[in-house]
């Protein structure tokens, strides 16, 4: 009895979980995974308009967000003062958090010890002398320790990236699309269908960067489709007032071209594929705060049909961080409130 109750309580809550995939609404965020380090600094705090003392989770939902995005690393070194942050239980901490502001969680599997980007995707140093079958199971395994850690906590993520930034592969030199696409598509189907056999309900992603540029996108999405792997939506990383490809990267005012790009090419991503997509990382200069406004301003009112959402990459940075894409501005001396320009996601 016990096994047919589980069974059915299965059955149903995929039903219900397909069925909140149909209703989610526009998706608006950010992703806020320094938050716990900014709160161990204790340097600064967060207020809102009215100078009220608030946490990162409120300042979303003040704004007007309904989703977080929170990174998780395999096996991150500890900091100076002996702390680890965006590993399992850090992210989970953060999790229950958003859970209790009432947003909800897209989690994003780096599978790396440290930073993934289009500019290093390094296997996890204890992976390192794995084959492709072991690489394969240790994803695995790693996917299903953090997915069972959140159900444990009470969380249960709406979307996860299988991967971050991947336009031409994870999880290095095994991984490399460019080399060897097949184990891409292995490791890539391996941590998807993990994530569905834990949280079947889950949309997966797959995350590739500079939206304007299609072919970066086709190029991967062309691999999953000659090898049959299944995920189920696309999110992109804009950044549409910098130029990356200038050394060193510069402001570039130009952003209303890559925005039109990418929403173009948001309809051709469904168009080939039958994809929807999502924006799961935004980001302007922290000091043109004018721009700030004027991009979200114009990208939630330009929405396209298939334009699933909107997610700004750490817009809570304070200044002993060094970001320079925030979405703070000073309240006091040791004070931030959020820009005016967030108050975009409230439409």
């Amino acid at each position: 009895m016990k096994r047919l109750t589980g069974f059915m309580f299965f059955c149903v809550m995929s039903i219900l979980c397909g069925m909140a995939q149909e209703q989610l609404p526009f998706a608006k965020g950010a992703d806020i995974s320094w938050i716990t380090q900014i709160e161990q600094r204790a340097k600064y705090q967060l207020v809102n308009e009215q100078g009220e003392v608030i946490d990162g989770f409120q300042m979303l939902t003040d704004c007007g967000m309904n989703m977080v995005r929170l990174r998780v690393w395999v096996h991150p070194r500890a900091d100076r003062d002996g702390r680890v942050w965006c590993d399992t239980r850090d992210m989970v901490s953060k999790a229950v958090r958003a859970k209790a502001a009432g947003l909800r969680l897209m989690l994003d599997f780096h599978y790396s010890n440290w930073w993934a980007d289009p500019g290093k995707q390094h296997v996890p140093e204890e992976w390192k002398d794995c084959d492709i079958e072991q690489l394969c199971d240790s994803v695995e395994a790693h996917t299903t320790e953090v997915l069972l850690a959140l159900r444990e906590a009470g969380v249960e993520p709406t979307w996860i990236q299988v991967g971050n930034e991947t336009p031409t592969g994870f999880m290095k030199p095994l991984g490399d699309a460019t080399v060897h696409p097949e184990n891409f598509a292995r490791l890539f189907q391996r941590g998807e269908q993990t994530c569905k056999r834990i949280c079947p309900g889950a949309i997966t992603m797959v995350h590739i960067d500079n939206g304007f540029m299609l072919d970066r996108t086709e190029f991967i999405l062309d691999i999953l489709q000659k090898y049959d792997v299944h995920y189920d939506m696309l999110g992109w990383s804009l950044y549409p007032a910098m130029n990356w490809l200038a050394e060193p990267p510069v402001i570039d005012l130009n952003w209303q071209v890559k925005v039109d790009q990418c929403i173009a090419n948001v309809a051709e991503i469904y168009r080939k594929y039958g994809k929807e997509t999502m924006i799961v990382e935004i980001g302007i200069p922290d000091d043109h705060e004018a721009l700030c406004a004027e991009v979200l301003t114009y990208m939630m009112n330009h929405a396209p049909a298939h334009l699933t959402g909107l997610v700004y990459w750490e817009p809570i940075t304070t200044p002993d961080f060094g970001y320079k894409m925030g979405a703070l501005k000073p309240y006091n001396d040791h004070q931030f409130m959020a820009k005016d320009g967030m108050k975009a996601f409230r439409k």
